[in-house]
């Protein structure tokens, strides 16, 4: 616990700190613009030049002290509001969908990758709109990502195979996994053929992916195998053998649908059980002749 000289030397430096931000504020009597103005051009430019705002930067191109920075515009909600009066507007969640919205157009669209001056345009709103509710461009491309996974709630069908056989039970699992990644087809499509050129978003997409999705197939793995039904296997190579095909019918859409129709195939979602029982055969602790498969 702080003693009371403490907070007054504390006290005492919050409001050195503040004199000296304020001192900062007055314009200097020698041509130079007062700071506020300076602090707004430092602004604009930190964004044209960085494509990102942050009050450290913006200090820093403004040759003055954080502390200055904060004095004017309260942080980097100020910046962007002066940055882009747009932003001031952008606060509603319909702005940010429509973001959202727009950033899934673009990063559909063949050739270089999207950019934040793209999405914007797309959007109707200018950048420093985009920027009021995404940092930057990561940022952006992980909200894009998380709503093409599958949520906690899509996955909910997976708790309740517990009574069920291990085919049974695996047919669920896939059922599940493809109507909650169907749901979003168009999206997960988009965003695969956009990664092939632009790798940040393959990053975030695979991490998305695999952090959502992961620790939930892996427990339901697990849980399944302490029951005596599944072998003890790479972690990897359970999630791949699992949604690898789901995940490719998605991808492909009725093109591969109409391949596999010509060589007498059917998609997994159709065939999750044969499926299933193919799986089991790698998958499962007993001899092929003790799988339980009724």
């Amino acid at each position: 616990m702080s003693s009371p000289s403490d907070r007054t030397r504390r006290s005492g430096r919050v409001r050195t700190e503040e004199a000296s931000a304020a001192a900062e504020g007055i314009a200097a009597g020698d041509g130079k613009p007062a700071t506020a103005e300076r602090i707004a051009a430092a602004a604009r430019e930190e964004l044209e030049l960085t494509g990102r705002l942050t009050v450290n930067g913006v200090a820093a191109r403004a040759g003055i002290s954080r502390q200055a920075v904060y004095y004017h515009f309260g942080g980097l909600p100020g910046l962007r509001a002066v940055v882009d009066p747009d932003a001031r507007q952008a606060g509603t969640g319909d702005t940010r969908a429509r973001i959202l919205d727009a950033a899934g157009r673009v990063l559909s669209r063949p050739g270089a990758p999207a950019t934040i001056d793209d999405i914007a345009m797309e959007a109707g709103l200018t950048k420093g709109a985009v920027y009021h509710h995404f940092a930057d461009r990561a940022t952006l491309l992980r909200a894009v990502a998380d709503l093409a996974t599958p949520t906690d709630r899509d996955l909910l069908p997976l708790s309740t195979t517990d009574g069920l056989t291990d085919v049974e039970a695996l047919a669920v699992l896939l059922r599940t996994y493809h109507r909650a990644i169907g749901a979003r087809a168009d999206l997960v499509r988009n965003l695969v053929i956009a990664s092939g050129h632009d790798p940040e978003l393959v990053a975030i997409m695979a991490r998305a992916m695999i952090t959502r999705l992961a620790p939930t197939l892996l427990g339901w793995y697990h849980h399944r195998a302490s029951l005596g039904g599944f072998r003890d296997v790479q972690p990897s190579l359970v999630f791949q053998a699992l949604f690898g095909p789901v995940f490719a019918q998605i991808v492909f859409g009725p093109f591969l649908d109409e391949v596999l129709a010509e060589v007498g195939g059917r998609p997994v979602a159709e065939a999750a059980e044969e499926y299933a029982d193919l799986l089991l055969t790698g998958l499962s602790a007993r001899g092929p002749g003790e799988i339980r498969r009724h």
